[in-house]
């Protein structure tokens, strides 16, 4: 195996269009921002108007005016990227993908955790970057707020104390839109990209997924070259021959060349998300490659300290790889608040399926079908046997509570109560910093010291409490046994009144 290695002449080097990522806090308008640039209305499709996936998307600015120089119409390409932290991943390989970064942050609600982590991306891409202060429509903006609180994040605005230029703007209006626009282009003049038309094409897998009708799919985004229908292509491991071009808007195409997002049909298996890939048209080989982020990388795996006493068997279905990804970071979330492990069974993109089934472990499984549907042929499966349940969701934010909610109703065994012992209280002193200083006998079976009581009155349960202290003949001791007088230091929320009987507990 070898690499495939793009020479680029410098005599075929013009300038290419600059390709853009869009990051900031969850609901501070990225997507409303892209859809008054598209004109179209992506936000509406997405499930609960988030973006769930990473999106690439091709505009044309025409001359404005404003520049002299500038008589042509330009084009753009912008890398949409979910806000949930779970998405972290494909956050960071937007990041690295693009030329110029757009940190949008909303005027009204300022610098957000998912902010300075857009802003940490940035930073780690060494993207130049240009600061959106969205939502200037909104009576309660406040973009000094804003500026004031991006510069304690070490983000020095033009005007404050700084260079990185910044646009106030409305996704929703329109305003500053043009100027932010312009902003664009001016950065990627002064950054010079370019590229060459006539090599092979090469750039980045931007996602990928199996569709049940046409095969592997992948969505590519092109840095270099230009790619063709029939192409020879390579993805670290994986070869393929394109069988079907798309544009980013799904109308079939012959070629595509630099800055382009493109959808690609007839990769002999799904290519690793964030992979390299090149073409060709002649025989291409497979490039060496140390990228482990593959779909199988996961299977086997635990999720989640291995020393947890309770790991469930877990199998992850999602529609593209990194909504696959998502999850996994979802449980890693659930395993440190419940100290729960997952063991991933199976790990793939796809409809839940009769193969995901025979990987189950019949004694309890959680199968999670994220944004995908369950075949047909596989509900009478699932309905023979309780212990397999499946979970699907289509958002990423009720995932996590919903996984914990069926850990605990489903894989958590509910502790049993053994009855120690039970105390009639047969006076009552004064309380101690709060606590009850009573006198007792033992009616049945043992009291210890430390134990936790309920307190039964007129034989219903009022509140539970704890031994604090015990003694007999006024001497320390860990034991009172049946027929035996005490006297108790408690912890109890009621006051305890001549009469009420503790019923002394322990869980199993």
């Amino acid at each position: 195996m070898k690499n495939n290695n793009v020479q680029v002449a410098e005599s075929n080097l013009i300038p290419r269009p600059p390709i853009v990522v869009v990051l900031g806090h969850v609901d501070h308008g990225k997507t409303t921002l892209l859809d008054y640039i598209r004109h179209t209305k992506v936000a509406d499709k997405e499930t609960g108007a988030i973006t769930q996936h990473i999106g690439a998307y091709e505009i044309t600015v025409n001359p404005s005016g404003n520049n002299p120089q500038e008589t042509r119409p330009r084009n753009i390409t912008f890398l949409d990227t979910p806000g949930h932290e779970a998405f972290s991943k494909i956050r960071s390989r937007g990041a690295k993908a693009a030329d110029i970064a757009i940190l949008v942050v909303a005027a009204d609600e300022g610098v957000k955790p998912q902010t300075q982590e857009a802003f940490q991306h940035i930073q780690s891409a060494g993207l130049p970057f240009i600061v959106a202060i969205n939502k200037i429509d909104k009576p309660t903006a406040n973009p000094d707020k804003v500026k004031r609180e991006l510069t304690e994040i070490g983000i020095y605005l033009e005007g404050w104390g700084g260079d990185v230029p910044f646009c106030e703007i409305s996704a929703k209006t329109g305003q500053g839109i043009n100027e932010l626009l312009e902003l664009i282009l001016l950065l990627a003049d002064l950054n010079e990209l370019k590229a060459d038309p006539l090599a092979p094409a090469s750039g980045l897998v931007i996602d990928a997924y199996l569709d049940s009708k046409r095969g592997y799919t992948a969505t590519l985004l092109i840095t270099n070259g230009t790619l063709q229908l029939n192409d020879k292509i390579v993805a670290g491991q994986v070869l393929g021959k394109i069988k079907i071009l798309e544009d980013f808007q799904g109308h079939p195409i012959k070629k595509a060349s630099f800055s382009s997002p493109v959808r690609v049909i007839g990769f002999e298996q799904l290519p690793l998300v964030g992979e390299k890939f090149y073409s060709g048209r002649d025989e291409i080989s497979i490039i060496d490659t140390q990228e482990i982020n593959n779909l199988s990388n996961y299977r086997m795996k635990i999720i989640g300290d291995p020393n947890n006493p309770l790991k469930v068997p877990t199998i992850i279905k999602a529609d593209v790889i990194g909504s696959a990804e998502a999850v996994i970071e979802i449980l890693k979330l659930v395993s440190n608040k419940q100290q729960v492990s997952f063991q991933i069974l199976n790990y793939d993109v796809g409809d839940v399926s009769e193969e995901d089934i025979k990987m189950a472990n019949p004694n309890g499984t959680l199968i999670i079908a994220f944004r995908v549907k369950v075949k047909k042929e596989t509900t009478n499966l699932l309905s023979a046997n309780s212990k397999l349940i499946i979970l699907q969701s289509d958002l990423i934010y009720s995932l996590e509570k919903q996984i914990i909610e069926i850990i605990q109703e489903r894989f958590l065994e509910k502790p049993t109560e053994e009855i120690l012992g039970s105390l009639e209280v047969l006076a009552i002193f004064n309380p101690i910093k709060g606590n009850q200083l009573i006198g007792g006998r033992v009616i049945s079976g043992e009291i210890r010291n430390k134990g936790k009581f309920k307190l039964i009155r007129n034989e219903e349960a009022v509140t539970t409490g704890r031994i604090l202290n015990l003694q007999k003949r006024k001497v320390d001791t860990d034991l009172v046994k049946q027929g035996e007088e005490c006297g108790l230091l408690v912890e109890c929320a009621s006051s305890l009144q001549k009469g009420d009987v503790l019923e002394i507990f322990q869980k199993i």
